[in-house]
């Protein structure tokens, strides 16, 4: 049964997190190591409320990385008041403002991309399928323009009819060992989430 007051939720209250995505991005690193002393740059998408980029730029911190960048790309306008973050209200499929953003950020290729991006969904399976897979589609093809070629990422897909396309496409481009698929244990049971890493 679904519980939105459920243990990762009262987890996240107590730890001051703006929602339980940190736990999510937690065991992602804790199982795949994404962030090292090598991250400088991050590139996020979507990450509203911002409890992903509260667990980056504390885990940066703890790593002894004092001179490190995040741009967060979203639709909405959000402000949050971290360290080394910056925010936009930008469609991150429009490559021409997002390479002129990086530019005035003096950031040429990114170590690190972290995506929860979704489509809005109009209930009609077959249509949110396709709109999803076009949209990632369409940011995958910016994403490989930008990503150093030791960079790593991590992307939020949900388990529609093209997910084994979609993985086979992206062994075939980074390499089949890079490729990783993991389900935290804080996403909740019902929901057809998963993560896309590459490491």
């Amino acid at each position: 049964m679904y519980n939105p007051y459920d243990y990762y939720f009262k987890k996240a209250k107590t730890q001051w997190y703006k929602a339980r995505s940190a736990f999510k991005l937690e065991e992602i690193q804790n199982k795949f190591h994404l962030f090292s002393k090598k991250t400088k740059t991050i590139i996020d998408v979507w990450c509203a409320p911002g409890s992903r980029l509260q667990y980056a730029v504390g885990n940066l911190q703890k790593l002894g990385i004092k001179d490190f960048q995040i741009i967060w790309f979203d639709i909405k306008s959000v402000e949050i008041n971290l360290p080394w973050v910056k925010t936009y209200k930008q469609d991150i499929t429009d490559r021409e403002k997002i390479f002129w953003i990086l530019k005035e950020n003096k950031i040429w290729k990114v170590d690190l991309i972290q995506s929860d991006m979704a489509p809005n969904t109009i209930g009609i399976k077959d249509i949110d399928a396709m709109r999803s897979f076009n949209l990632l589609e369409q940011i995958m093809r910016i994403f490989k323009e930008i990503l150093k070629p030791d960079g790593k990422f991590v992307i939020k897909v949900f388990m529609w009819p093209w997910f084994e396309e979609y993985v086979r496409e992206m062994k075939k481009i980074f390499g089949a060992r890079n490729i990783k698929i993991f389900k935290p244990q804080s996403s909740r049971a019902e929901s057809k989430e998963i993560y896309v890493i590459k490491i």
